[in-house]
């Protein structure tokens, strides 16, 4: 039985990270029974599609209201600096310092089996409180 989206069951993916500044694409996948893989790798000879973005952050120091920009990069999984970017976002942080955004995307975007997701931040000396990552696995043809 396929999902709403046209998608088998097993086949949809919630990426999550917690509480890092670590921005080198090491995914925790959260499967429906509460189980977890660590770290996720796309599987070989499947794509990835991202479809929803959700981002939290925590102003560590001097908390004040001031914009954060959250991007989203694919990087190939032999050399991680050598990036594009996919997804960009800019929310204002509270007075404590506390801000984040909820994305659906209408056509996302795609990473293959030699590649995996990094991300960073604007200013770059913030942490991410949360970071889940929605989406479906598809055969590469």
């Amino acid at each position: 039985m396929s999902s709403h989206l046209g998608i088998q069951p097993e086949d949809h993916v919630v990426l999550e990270l917690v509480g890092t500044d670590d921005p080198t694409g090491v995914w925790q996948r959260n499967f429906p029974d509460a189980s977890t893989e660590f770290p996720f790798l796309v599987p070989e000879g499947r794509y990835l599609v991202i479809t929803d973005v959700d981002w939290q952050f925590q102003l560590a120091e001097d908390p004040q209201p001031q914009n954060v920009t959250f991007r989203l990069f694919v990087a190939p999984l032999a050399d991680l600096t050598n990036s594009y970017r996919v997804h960009c976002s800019t929310t204002m942080l509270d007075d404590m310092g506390y801000g984040g955004n909820s994305e659906a995307m209408t056509a996302g975007f795609v990473v293959a089996d030699s590649a995996t997701i990094v991300w960073d931040s604007i200013p770059a000396t913030e942490q991410v409180v949360h970071i889940l990552l929605r989406g479906y696995l598809v055969d590469r043809q």
